[in-house]
């Protein structure tokens, strides 16, 4: 998850001198760390303004992700980058959206590698960076177009399962220094956020509304101290103790309706979600398309029975659960349903999701 207050006091303990050389940015950045390769120009007179990227790679850490793990492992993580990345940069976030900002940025600019560091959240936070402010994609991919990598050190790392990407730090950055690439897909959707206005958001793995919504706000009111798993187990047996299935009217690509009592509506552009529940097993995030897993009128019990089989994902094949391919899914309520977005809790219903089709390259292995 996006850290939710600065962290400034934190990251100013600085890890260890390892690289090269310093230089203080913006403000906003808690802490900047540059190497990069000499230049055959050095000693040269600089032009007076420098527009583009000095360094191929940007690693934006979230030094709270996995409950402050992440902080604890940078010395660690830090060393590995040194010995096989060369010219790159590290920035800290301090809050919440600021990944986003940061990417933008780093993008805007020209940079030919963004990689997060961190969980789910902060994964799904940089690659918003990917749009701008209206949510537009900034770039078009081509052959020079920036790519996503990822190092994962959160609580959940669930994209990283479909992705194939190892959770084993030094294997995941052999991945970034061998380089392979595929594109993906990403997700937009639109909902009434907490203050009751309209907004629209980028995803890129699962966003849903309903049960899940319900999950992640308990989640994110007791934290993941526990770990990632049994957090999110705990929080999913709580939020069906509390939950009651919602009256739901869905219209899928303009022409598919479905009206009734439904637990959650779950659109996928990856397979997992939860800490490993894998809840659209043939969903592929290249594909163009959405897999839309409708869950209908599941009972409290019958639905903590399930929790076995969605981590599995043989729950598709039961009775009350629908799996259909969209582009466009459209959701209207009764009653107030929360949504998820990438393990985050923005708002409710109503909602609109739209594929967004080949938008980002990710390095994979």
């Amino acid at each position: 998850m996006a850290t939710k207050k600065s962290t400034k006091s934190k990251v100013n303990k600085k890890p260890k001198k390892s690289i090269k050389k310093k230089k203080s940015v913006s403000k906003k950045t808690s802490q900047v760390k540059t190497r990069a390769k000499k230049s055959p120009s050095a000693g040269k007179k600089k032009p007076a303004k420098q527009s583009r990227y000095t360094v191929d790679t940007v690693f934006i850490v979230n030094p709270n992700a996995g409950a402050g793990k992440a902080q604890k492992r940078w010395p660690e993580i830090e060393n590995l980058v040194l010995k096989n990345i060369d010219d790159y940069q590290v920035l800290f976030t301090e809050s919440r959206g600021h990944a986003t900002r940061l990417a933008r940025k780093a993008i805007r600019e020209g940079c030919r590698n963004i990689v997060a560091i961190g969980g789910d959240g902060t994964i799904s936070e940089v690659a918003a960076g990917f749009f701008d402010e209206k949510s537009r994609l900034i770039q078009k991919v081509s052959e020079h177009s920036t790519r996503l990598g990822i190092i994962a050190a959160g609580s959940g790392s669930d994209l990283i399962r479909t992705l194939e990407i190892p959770r084993d730090v030094d294997k995941a950055i052999q991945v970034l220094k061998q380089g392979n690439e595929r594109i993906i897909d990403m997700g937009l959707v639109t909902f009434q956020n907490r203050q009751g206005e309209k907004e629209t958001r980028p995803f890129i793995n699962i966003s849903d509304v309903g049960i899940g919504g319900e999950v992640i706000e308990i989640l994110e009111k007791q934290g993941k101290s526990k770990g990632g798993f049994l957090s999110y187990q705990l929080a999913s047996i709580k939020g069906l103790m509390r939950y009651q299935n919602k009256k739901m009217y869905i219209t899928i690509d303009d022409r598919i309706k479905r009206e009734g009592i439904f637990n959650a509506v779950i659109v996928a552009n990856g397979r997992y979600f939860g800490s490993g529940m894998m809840i659209a097993p043939h969903a592929d995030p290249g594909d163009g398309f959405f897999d839309v897993v409708l869950m209908g009128e599941i009972k409290k019990l019958e639905m903590i029975l399930k929790m076995p089989r969605l981590q599995k994902g043989t729950h598709i094949y039961e009775d009350g659960i629908e799996v259909v391919r969209a582009k466009k899914v459209h959701v209207e309520t009764d009653a107030r349903a929360l949504l998820d977005l990438d393990g985050e809790g923005p708002g409710m219903s109503p909602v609109d999701f739209e594929m967004v089709s080949s938008a980002i390259k990710v390095i994979v292995p």
